[in-house]
């Protein structure tokens, strides 16, 4: 009422006219923002502990710095920092969710700092969470976790579905509700395989949720928090307390959500299983440089292939 004294139009026009005006207004894109992935991995030299520190650049996926200490402590990750990057850029960093990493990368950044925790990671730590043998009920609750960031829609109407006959199937006895839930587990996880396998032949991705569709299903479980086990709880408290580090890659252009690229690094550039080769620590070097190298692309493209090669020593072949 106080309103239409203001500014006299209905509020269906209102709505329509600022609905517009957000459509077409313009956002500068931010510029200068370097984007780094950084991760730990641990070797070791013979019976020495040590610890491989890794800097990697989030466009060209080339490593900024990757290198080898006797430590990993905030000292040491500082010093590290300091010596391959600029606290006075603006930086977006992706890390996983170690317990120091915030107050580590604050402190070098400042006010620069655009700190992503790895959702990749996340998923992880809720998987570890429940138990490996558990109940269709606890499925449930595992995937609509699972369900905040990633669209895992499919997967719960099956669960919802199995969890209602569940309550059924107890009455029956252990024994048969023992044999139910081997059987429907089975049933399930090879569902998830299967949606796994067409996902792959398609080269598609696990759907992401975008920015609201998170805010509500964290919304809808938060409602419901006191009705859930501890650890549920426990869990979605440290979401809630670490959604903003959760969320940072929704609000910049091509920000990654995941610290993928760097494991995916490291399981190409050292073999940790190889232990002949990690006694000392030229050899670990030695397994960390070719990735780096090939990534930088100074090893070139194959001219010819070994077949090729072996084919100029056939008899009656032109041999090139």
């Amino acid at each position: 009422m106080v309103m239409e004294l203001i500014f006299p139009r209905g509020k269906d026009t209102i709505h329509n006219d600022f609905t517009n005006s957000v459509e077409i207004a313009h956002i500068p894109p931010i510029k200068g923002i370097q984007i780094i992935h950084y991760d730990e991995q641990h070797p070791k030299m013979g019976r020495t502990q040590k610890f491989r520190l890794t800097l990697l650049d989030g466009v060209t996926g080339r490593p900024i710095a990757d290198e080898l200490y006797d430590n990993k402590s905030p000292e040491t990750i500082k010093t590290f920092l300091e010596a391959h990057l600029n606290p006075t850029k603006q930086t977006f960093v992706v890390t996983d969710l170690y317990s120091s990493y915030p107050g580590v990368f604050g402190k070098f950044f400042g006010e620069n700092l655009i700190h992503q925790l790895c959702l990749l990671h996340l998923n992880k730590l809720v998987v570890g969470d429940f138990p490996k043998h558990g109940t269709i009920e606890q499925e449930l609750m595992k995937y609509r976790m699972l369900n905040i960031f990633y669209n895992r829609d499919a997967e719960i109407v099956v669960l919802e579905g199995m969890a209602k006959e569940e309550q059924m199937i107890r009455l029956k006895g252990d024994l048969k509700y023992v044999a139910w839930l081997k059987s429907n587990m089975s049933i399930f996880r090879q569902f998830v395989h299967e949606r796994e396998l067409k996902r792959r032949r398609e080269d598609e991705n696990l759907e992401q949720r975008t920015f609201f569709e998170a805010v509500k299903m964290f919304g809808t479980l938060m409602t419901e928090i006191d009705s859930f086990e501890a650890f549920v709880q426990k869990r979605l408290r440290m979401i809630e307390k670490n959604w903003e580090h959760l969320t940072e890659f929704y609000f910049m252009e091509y920000a990654p959500a995941t610290n993928n690229s760097i494991e995916n690094y490291y399981s190409t550039s050292l073999k940790t299983h190889r232990k002949k080769q990690l006694r000392t620590e030229r050899g670990i070097k030695n397994q960390m440089k070719p990735t780096a190298t090939k990534r930088a692309g100074v090893l070139g493209k194959c001219e010819k292939t070994l077949r090729e090669a072996f084919l100029m020593f056939v008899p009656f072949l032109d041999t090139g």
